[in-house]
């Protein structure tokens, strides 16, 4: 059997017999007596440690009441109570509230405790004795001590692991282990454990030992908790043993195939006429009348499913496969087949074996089909990178690659005031135009635009525009002016309708590519067709009622 370890801890209540009356001249017999009947009640609160830690009870009500009724508060600033009281019956009470706390460098801290203990307490106070009163704690981490005074309430603080009652084992040997005054199975912490969880009749061992196991007055298969058990259930005649043993298993009077609960076991279920053997074997299996590919049961089965012509190798293997009267790529089925579709020229490989692989008398990079592979696209023409050191106080001019030369202008409607144009970095480069305009332009807009020196200037053996922009999260409008679009042709009445496209610049850099059948004219000019080889300017401008915010790096022809 375990034990509580616990060693008393004071605080202490004493009380001695206390003369009244300390004169020369005495009192009469009767103040003597009734004077003296009297005690001092003391309560120590602080005490030591079986380890040499010091504890203190603090925010401690004591309610004491017998002959007289008193009401003591210990809050831990005094280590010891005194009180006077006449001798006689008492009930000492702690009430809630109280503190334990442990001494540390830092001072007493308060420590997890619970009292264990009766409370309140009865005690005799006599005249010049000592009565120990003792209240029980459990604590973690020590075990708490102090001395005793003339009468002792004791604090008993308990740092072991909490005793437990909840194993088979100590529920079984007699002992009330967790010293809650219940020992074994009158325990609820016993009620789960095998040795006092009721006895159960629910097994198949159980169901067929001859005993009344749960001791309910039916015993085996006369207990309802049997039923579900083998041993108790019907027996059953539903397999294909149990359907071909020449007995009635189930006892309802019709035996194997005769049963029933016979019917969808395989010896005893009607021969199927439905797979590829039974529909192939020359016989009548099911004995409809109708045998092999005849019976509708067959119609799904390879055997007799028609034949098709719609794979790659029925479509080349010049048969007429399905016998509708047209062999191979002839048969509509194969149009979608691999062998019969029409050679096409616009892969990698088919734009670069040097074969016009279509038939349209273009080969490779000749054809138009192939313009978007890899291996006829190129990295394109620099007419613009803003690196050659002439961009500095004023708008640098374009000047590597004649013909695509000119100075970089500013344009708008005249309702605001010049456009800033200056350097900035680049995304991948040191040097990027920027243009910005202090005001927001109003109908026609405002940009920056690159003329020609020499127009007009053929673009037209390139597909389109590629360059890096950003700006501040408003549209931009690109343009392509050409000699049919601007005054210098004599062509337009409504001049400066370029072919172009609307942009989203947002604030990050992003390169875009454009291809000069994505141009289209705005409407509001004089319409006309889009000729790359008479191009007169590129422009990239703020729409009407925004403010122009763009910034553009590495112009390319593709």
């Amino acid at each position: 059997m375990r034990y509580l370890r616990q060693i008393f801890v004071g605080s202490v209540l004493a009380i001695a017999a206390i003369p009244v009356g300390c004169t020369a001249d005495a009192p009469d017999s009767d103040d003597a007596a009734q004077e003296s009947d009297v005690g001092s009640l003391s309560l120590a609160l602080v005490g030591s440690s079986s380890s040499g830690a010091t504890y203190r009870l603090s925010q401690a009500w004591f309610d004491i009441y017998g002959p007289t009724a008193r009401t003591i508060f210990g809050g831990g600033d005094a280590p010891v109570l005194t009180e006077v009281l006449p001798v006689g019956g008492y009930n000492v009470a702690l009430e809630p509230g109280w503190v334990l706390e442990r001494w540390t460098a830092g001072g007493y801290q308060p420590v997890s405790a619970s009292l264990t203990s009766a409370n309140p307490v009865g005690v005799f106070i006599g005249e010049g004795t000592t009565t120990t009163v003792a209240f029980q704690f459990r604590a973690e981490g020590d075990v708490i001590s102090v001395g005793h005074g003339r009468i002792d309430i004791v604090i008993g603080v308990d740092d072991t692991t909490p005793l437990y009652e909840d194993t088979d084992v100590a529920c079984s040997n007699g002992y009330d282990d967790d010293l809650d005054g219940r020992a074994d199975c009158a325990d609820p912490d016993c009620q789960s454990q095998p040795f006092c969880a009721p006895l159960r009749e629910d097994t198949d061992w159980a169901c067929s030992n001859g005993y009344d196991d749960d001791m309910d007055g039916l015993a085996d298969c006369a207990d309802p908790d049997c039923q579900p058990q083998p041993f108790c259930a019907p027996p059953r005649e539903d397999t294909d043993w149990a359907c071909s043993n020449g007995y009635d298993d189930d006892m309802d009077g019709r035996a194997d195939c005769a049963d029933p609960d016979c019917q969808w076991v395989p010896i005893c279920s009607p021969w199927r006429e439905d797979t590829d053997v039974a529909c192939s074997n020359g016989y009548d299996d099911d004995g409809d009348g109708l045998a092999d590919c005849s019976d509708p049961d067959c119609q799904p089965q390879a055997y007799c499913v028609p034949w098709r012509e719609d794979t790659d190798w029925a479509c080349s293997n010049g048969a007429d496969d399905d016998g509708d009267g047209f062999a191979d790529c002839s048969d509509a089925d194969c149009q979608s087949q691999p062998y019969c579709v029409p050679w096409l020229e616009n892969t990698d490989w088919a734009c670069s074996n040097g074969v016009d692989d279509d038939a349209d008398g273009l080969a490779d990079c000749a054809d138009p089909e192939c313009q978007w592979q890899p291996s006829c696209t190129t990295s394109g023409l620099l007419i613009e990178d803003f690196e050659d050191g002439d961009f500095f106080s004023s708008p640098p001019y374009a000047s590597s690659v004649p013909p695509f030369t000119g100075p970089w202008v500013t344009y708008s409607d005249g309702t605001i005031p010049p456009i800033d144009v200056f350097p900035v970095p680049g995304p991948f480069s040191a040097t990027a135009l920027a243009a910005y305009s202090p005001g927001v332009p109003s109908a026609s807009g405002a940009g920056v635009m690159l003329p020609f020196d020499t127009w007009p200037v053929d673009l037209s053996a390139f597909q389109g525009i590629r360059f890096n922009i950003r700006g501040q999260g408003l549209p931009v409008r690109f343009d392509v002016g050409t000699l049919l679009t601007t005054p210098e042709g004599g062509f337009c009445s409504a001049c400066y309708d370029g072919h172009g496209i609307d942009l989203w610049a947002g604030p990050e850099w992003v390169t875009v590519e454009l291809h000069w059948w994505d141009l289209r004219q705005q409407g509001w000019g004089t319409p006309a067709p889009f000729e790359p080889w008479r191009a007169m300017n590129l422009s990239w401008r703020a729409v009407g009622g925004q403010p122009l915010g763009i910034e553009i790096d590495d112009v390319r022809l593709f």
